[in-house]
């Protein structure tokens, strides 16, 4: 299932503890963040706004879900403690490269949750966590819907960890 290939690796099943390698986490840097702006287009969109739930509620940090065709246009508070962080599909989106490129001229760090890899998204992304949820059919992208999700409960649960709000016996 596209679950357990988002999950593989990345959850030790001796110690329940996850791991994302790709993300480069140091506890300075998740210190540091004082806000994550999640940024998408469609159903990535509404994965973002469960996952703001999941990282605020366990990590405590807050979080924006924005789409990524407006978030250029309202001039965003961004700067060096801000984490924009994509949801794509394609990781090729034109409007989500574009968000992302006016985040990294404000000093943000970058990161991608993104079903395509190798896609720029990703190879842009300071973090990513590849979805590997496989190729979609429709527009209504069920599959990495569901694995977004999943990778943002991971992140949140290392985030929270990090900063001190989630126990190890939590996870």
């Amino acid at each position: 299932s596209s679950i357990h290939a988002t999950m593989a690796g990345r959850v030790d099943s001796t110690t329940g503890e996850f791991k994302l390698p790709e993300m480069n986490l140091t506890p300075e840097l998740v210190q540091n963040i004082n806000k994550i702006y999640t940024v998408a287009c469609g159903t990535s969109y509404y994965s973002g706004l469960v996952g703001k739930f999941l990282i605020e509620g366990i990590a405590r940090i807050p979080v924006e879900v924005e789409y990524a065709s407006e978030f250029r246009y309202y001039n965003p508070i961004v700067d060096d403690k801000t984490v924009f962080m994509s949801i794509t599909q394609s990781g090729e989106t034109a409007d989500t490269l574009a968000a992302s490129e006016q985040a990294r001229q404000n000093g943000a760090t970058l990161w991608s949750i993104v079903n395509a890899y190798g896609s720029q998204s990703m190879r842009t992304a300071d973090g990513y966590i590849p979805m590997n949820a496989g190729p979609e059919i429709g527009v209504a992208s069920t599959k990495a819907y569901t694995c977004s999700i999943v990778d943002q409960y991971m992140l949140a649960c290392i985030l929270g960890q990090m900063k001190g709000t989630l126990s190890a016996e939590d996870v």
